[in-house]
C-alpha cells in the first residue's frame, strides 16, 4: 500500500464524499453586500480523486457593470508512487497528473482573451482543454535486467517516492457583465499504472482569490499582451 492502512482509510472516506463538498464557497453581493469587492475561498480539506473531475473552490461575486477580474488560486499537490520490480515484474510504472482550471458561470476561462469596444458584458470566448494547468506531474518507470552471467534470476527491488509542494496561477475574464456571477477552481486527476507500479495524488490546503479590476477597453492577454 502506498501509506498505512489507518491513512488510506481516511482518504478513502474523502474521496468518497461527493464533489459538491470538496470545496469552500465563498460569497458577494447578496443581501445588501456592496458590488465588486474582492472574494476569496479557502480549504484544508483534503481531496484525492483517481480518475475523478471534482470541483475544489468555489466564489460567488456581484458585478454593478462590465467588470474584468482577475482570479489567483494556489494550492498544495502531492503525488505518491510505488514500484515493485522482480522475476514476475520485470518493468513498472507510475505516471498521475493534477490538472487544474477554473469557470466563471460554467465556462473554461481562457489563458489567453482580446478585449474589443464596446465591452457591455461581452465576454471573450471561453476556453477548451488547452486552458487547463499542470499543477503536479510525476512519471517513475524502472525496467530491470539480469546481466550475470549464468543468469540468476531479478532480484527484487521496492521503491516507494512521495512528494508535496505548493503551487499557484493566475487568470484574467475579461467583461463580466452586471450581475451576480459563480467562480469555480476545478481540479482532474489522470493515472496510469503498468506492471507492480501504483500511484496516489492529493490537493490539500489552497486558496482562492477574485479581484475586480478594470483593464484597458482594448486589451489583450497574449505573449505580447498590452
Amino acid at each position: 500500500m502506498l501509506k498505512s492502512k489507518r491513512a488510506l482509510t481516511a482518504l478513502a472516506l474523502t474521496a468518497a464524499v461527493p464533489a459538491a463538498f470538496f470545496g469552500s464557497q465563498a460569497v458577494a453581493g447578496s443581501g445588501g453586500t456592496p458590488a465588486d469587492k474582492v472574494v476569496a475561498a479557502g480549504s484544508k480539506r483534503v481531496v484525492v480523486g483517481p480518475g475523478q473531475n471534482v470541483t475544489l473552490m468555489t466564489a460567488t461575486m456581484k458585478t454593478s457593470k462590465p467588470t474584468d477580474v482577475m482570479i489567483h488560486t494556489a494550492l498544495e499537490c502531492s503525488i505518491l508512487t510505488a514500484l515493485v520490480t522482480n522475476n514476475d515484474n520485470p518493468s513498472s510504472s507510475a505516471t498521475n497528473t493534477v490538472r487544474v482550471w477554473v469557470e466563471v458561470d460554467n465556462r473554461i476561462v481562457s489563458i489567453t482573451q482580446q478585449s474589443q469596444p464596446p465591452q457591455n458584458g461581452t465576454i471573450p470566448p471561453a476556453g477548451n482543454d488547452s486552458d487547463k494547468v499542470t499543477f503536479c506531474n510525476r512519471t517513475y518507470s524502472r525496467t530491470m535486467t539480469d546481466d550475470e552471467d549464468p543468469l540468476d534470476g531479478i532480484d527484487q527491488e521496492d521503491d516507494y517516492i512521495a512528494t508535496k509542494s505548493s503551487h499557484g496561477f493566475n487568470w484574467v475574464q475579461m467583461n463580466l457583465g452586471s450581475g451576480i456571477h459563480t467562480i469555480a477552481v476545478k481540479a482532474e486527476f489522470a493515472q496510469g499504472t503498468t506492471g507492480g507500479g501504483r500511484t496516489e495524488a492529493e490537493i490539500g490546503n489552497r486558496t482562492l482569490i477574485v479581484e475586480p479590476t478594470k483593464m484597458a477597453n482594448d486589451a489583450v492577454i497574449q505573449e505580447n499582451g498590452s
